[in-house]
C-alpha cells in the first residue's frame, strides 16, 4: 500500500509512521512537509491514500482539501487534526474526505482500520460515479453508441447514436444477437470477452473490434463491457462503443511509413558506414602517396599544376570524409557519457586549446557561471560547443573596433539558457534566416570558414535534447543562445 503522508511536524510524522507500520506492516510512506510538494508527488505517482495535516506553512484549512480535490482520480484523503482543531476536521467531512483523526487519539489499529475503510468508501463512490456517468450519457445520447446486453448476448436497447454509427434507422431492427454482427475473426475473442464478465458484478473490461453495419461493411469499434446484470434497474451488460475506424487506418499507415523510413534509415546508415569505411583505406593510400612524392624531379610545369591539384583535391576529399565520419558520430551518439559537469571547467579547457592560436584571448574574452554552475551534458560535446562558439566570433570580429566576447549561463523557467554575445561584424538575419546551421553554409568571405562548425553544435545539442537560436545584428554583432534541459540528478 503506498502511503502520502502531507504533515511539516517532524514529530507527528514519526508517530503517524510508526503507528501505520503497525497497523500495515507492508505500507509504503512519501512524507512531504509543503501541500504543493504533496499536489506533485499526486500528479507523479499512485497512491492508496493521503494523510493531511490541515496546518501546513504553504495552505491551511478548507483550501488544502480544495487543492487535493482538483486533481482527477485522487486518492482519499484522511484529515489529521489536533485537540484544538477538531472541529475543522469534522467540517471537513462536507468537503469530501473519507474520515478525520484527531492525532492525540490515534493508534494502529484505528488508523488501520481509518485507511481500509476510506479507502473502501471511495471506490464505492467512485462506482456509483461511473454508473451515474454511464446512465446519464445514455439519457442525453451521447456520441459514443450505447447498447444494452442480456446475458443471452441479445441486445435489447440501442441508444440513438449507437444506431447512427452501426447505421440503422430505427429499434424495429435491434432484436438480434450481438455475435451477429461481430466479425468473424474477432467472434472468439468477444465470446472469451462476454463469458468473463457474465460471472463477476461490476466487471468493467475493454476491447477493440471488428462490426458489421447496415450496408455490409466493417467497421472497428472502441467498447467497453460492463455487466450490470446485478442491478435491479438495468439488469443488463452495458455496451458503451466508438467507431474509430479511421484511427485504425491511420495507425495502419503510420507503422507503414515507420516501418519504410526505418527501412530507408537502416540502409543510409549501411551506405554511410560502406562510404566512409571503403573509402578511407584507398584515401590514406592517395595521402601517403603523396606525402612520399618527390616533388623536385618533376620538371614538366604541366605535370607539376596536375599533381599538384591532385595533392589539393585530394586532401579536401580527406576533410570532406573527416567531416562526414564525425556528422554521423553525432547522429549516433556514439561514447556519450551524460553527467553533471561544470561549466567552468570545461570552458577553461577549451580556453586553453584556442590561446595557442589567439593569445589575446583573455583580453577579450569575460565568463560568468555564477547563476548556474553545473549542467547535465557531455563533457566533449560541450567543449566543442565552447570552441566553435569562440573561434566563430574571433574569425569574423570587426576591424574597426576591439573585439568583445562574453558568455554568460542563467536559469530561464525550467532551462539552463548559454549566452555568447560578440561585437563582430555579425550577420543579416533576413539574408541567412534558418540556414545558419545548416551544413556547409558560409556568409562571409572567410578563407578557413568550413560552415561545419554551427552545424555541429546544433546537431550535439539536438541530440541531447538541446536547441540553439541566433540574434545578429550587421556590423553590431551575434549573441547565440543555447538551451540545455535542466534535469534533476
Amino acid at each position: 500500500m503506498n502511503v502520502l503522508i502531507i504533515e511539516d511536524n517532524e514529530g507527528d510524522f514519526f508517530l503517524v509512521h510508526e503507528y501505520l507500520l503497525e497497523g500495515i506492516p507492508n505500507a509504503v510512506t512519501t512524507h512531504v512537509s509543503f501541500l504543493a510538494d504533496g499536489l506533485n508527488a499526486i500528479e507523479n505517482n499512485f497512491f492508496d491514500v493521503i494523510l493531511l495535516d490541515l496546518s501546513l506553512p504553504d495552505s491551511k484549512g478548507d483550501n488544502s482539501i480544495n487543492q487535493l480535490k482538483l486533481l482527477a482520480q485522487q486518492p482519499p484523503i484522511i484529515v489529521l487534526t489536533g485537540t484544538s482543531d477538531k472541529q475543522m476536521g469534522i467540517n471537513s467531512l462536507r468537503l469530501g474526505v473519507q474520515d478525520y483523526l484527531v492525532k492525540d487519539e490515534i493508534n494502529g489499529t484505528i488508523l488501520q482500520k481509518s485507511i481500509r475503510y476510506s479507502i473502501e468508501r471511495k471506490n464505492s463512490l467512485h462506482r456509483l460515479e461511473q454508473n451515474e456517468k454511464r446512465f446519464r450519457a445514455l439519457i442525453e445520447n451521447s456520441t459514443d453508441g450505447l447498447a444494452e446486453i442480456n446475458s443471452n448476448g441479445v441486445i435489447t436497447e440501442m441508444s440513438q447514436s449507437a444506431l447512427k454509427i452501426l447505421g440503422y434507422s430505427s429499434k424495429v431492427d435491434l432484436n438480434f444477437s450481438t455475435l451477429n454482427f461481430v466479425h468473424p475473426d474477432d467472434l472468439k475473442k468477444i465470446l472469451l470477452l462476454f463469458n468473463h464478465i457474465l460471472p463477476e458484478h461490476n466487471k468493467i473490461k475493454a476491447t477493440q473490434f471488428r462490426v458489421k453495419r447496415a450496408d455490409g461493411n466493417y467497421i472497428w469499434l472502441e467498447a467497453n463491457f460492463h455487466n450490470l446484470l446485478h442491478e435491479p434497474a438495468v439488469n443488463a451488460v452495458i455496451l458503451n462503443f466508438r467507431d474509430i475506424t479511421s484511427r485504425i487506418q491511420n495507425e495502419q499507415d503510420r507503422k507503414i511509413l515507420i516501418d519504410e523510413l526505418t527501412a530507408s534509415n537502416t540502409d543510409l546508415k549501411q551506405y554511410t558506414y560502406l562510404a566512409s569505411h571503403n573509402l578511407r583505406a584507398p584515401l590514406t593510400n592517395l595521402i601517403s602517396i603523396i606525402n612520399i612524392m618527390d616533388w623536385d624531379v618533376i620538371k614538366d610545369e604541366n605535370c607539376l599544376s596536375l599533381f599538384k591539384a591532385f595533392k589539393e583535391s585530394t586532401f579536401q576529399l580527406n576533410d570532406t570524409l573527416n567531416d562526414m565520419i564525425e556528422v554521423v558520430l553525432v547522429k549516433k551518439m556514439i561514447n556519450i557519457t551524460l553527467k553533471e559537469i561544470s561549466f567552468e571547467e570545461v570552458y577553461h579547457k577549451s580556453i586553453q586549446l584556442l590561446q595557442t592560436q589567439v593569445p589575446q584571448l583573455g583580453e577579450i574574452l569575460t565568463a560568468d557561471f555564477t547563476a548556474v554552475p553545473l549542467v547535465y551534458f557531455d563533457a566533449v560535446y560541450l567543449e566543442n560547443i565552447f570552441t566553435n562558439l569562440i573561434s566563430n566570433a574571433v574569425k569574423y570580429a570587426a576591424p574597426e573596433r576591439p573585439l568583445q566576447i562574453k558568455i554568460k549561463a542563467y536559469f530561464k523557467d525550467d532551462t539552463i539558457q548559454l549566452e555568447c554575445t560578440d561585437n563582430g561584424i555579425g550577420m543579416d538575419m533576413e539574408v541567412v534566416k534558418d540556414k545558419i546551421f545548416g551544413l556547409y553554409q558560409r556568409f562571409h568571405n572567410n578563407e578557413d570558414a568550413k560552415g561545419l562548425g554551427l552545424y555541429m553544435v546544433q546537431s550535439q545539442l539536438n541530440a541531447l535534447g538541446g536547441s540553439i537560436g541566433v540574434n545578429s545584428t550587421l556590423n553590431k554583432g551575434t549573441t547565440f543562445t543555447l538551451t540545455f534541459k535542466k534535469v534533476a540528478v
